[in-house]
């Protein structure tokens, strides 16, 4: 299985994609840290560390919970049509290896790639807040963005489903993962109209309820208000997304036998 993973990781590596990641993860540290400098913003806060938990927190919920599905789904896209594009799926039957080995070690690869995309994010949040504010409870901060990396993964395999459903070309999956986003975030927006179990149900709304829950009970960010009822424990958003993540593989797999036979 390791040396699936890491022939999956030289696919990406041949693609520059992990280098692209890592570039993509300060796409919005940068632009939002300046934006949280402007007088207009930092006359909002009181103190120096209020303005960098702020910034954190807009890094995390846009630039994180926004680019990330974008970011899996292209990754998705290019493991799942190598095989396509090449037509190796007969080579691939010639050895000891099936296909439901080589789906784990694609979505292993998935999990690894989304928690270093967070990680990364959170570092440059931190990086540039420490030019502009005081940073603290920076262990804290990379912790959460390693479980939303996670959490937000698991959330974007039904996209990845349908990235390996309709199998077509990568515009195609380009625009499916900015459709994914955008409805993510429609949903955010009318968090107040929704009902509880249609905002548990979306995986990347949920990630965004849970991660307020917990950034608030750790001080990062002040009460949610009205929609303090809505925020799942870690437990509750871990077991959905766990429900999520296994049938999308399930179903996955299934699919990726079906186009190599």
């Amino acid at each position: 299985m390791l040396k699936l993973i890491i022939c999956e990781f030289a696919k990406l590596k041949r693609k520059k994609l992990i280098l692209l990641v890592m570039f993509s993860a300060f796409i919005f540290p940068i632009p939002v840290t300046v934006m949280m400098t402007t007088p207009q913003m930092a006359g909002k806060f009181d103190n120096d560390i209020a303005i960098f938990n702020a910034c954190f927190q807009f890094i995390m919920g846009y630039g994180v919970g926004l680019l990330l599905p974008c970011v899996i789904g292209v990754m998705a896209a290019v493991l799942f049509f190598m095989e396509r594009d090449n037509d190796t799926f007969k080579n691939l039957r010639t050895i000891p290896v099936t296909s439901s080995q080589m789906i784990f070690a694609k979505i292993i690869v998935l999990f690894v790639m989304g928690a270093i995309f967070s990680l990364v994010s959170a570092l440059a949040a931190v990086l540039c807040g420490s030019l502009v504010s005081e940073v603290n409870g920076v262990a804290y901060k990379l912790f959460v963005a390693l479980e939303m990396g996670i959490f937000i993964t698991a959330g974007t395999l039904p996209l990845v489903v349908l990235v390996v459903f309709f199998s077509k070309t990568y515009i195609f999956s380009v625009l499916l993962c900015a459709f994914y986003s955008v409805l993510s975030l429609t949903a955010e927006s009318s968090f107040g109209a929704l009902p509880k179990a249609l905002c548990w149900l979306m995986p990347i709304p949920l990630t965004t309820l849970w991660s307020a829950g917990d950034m608030t009970q750790h001080g990062v960010m002040e009460s949610v208000g009205v929609l303090e009822y809505l925020q799942p424990t870690t437990f509750q958003t871990i077991a959905i997304l766990s429900v999520w993540a296994v049938a999308s593989v399930i179903v996955i797999d299934h699919l990726y036998k079906k186009r190599g036979e």
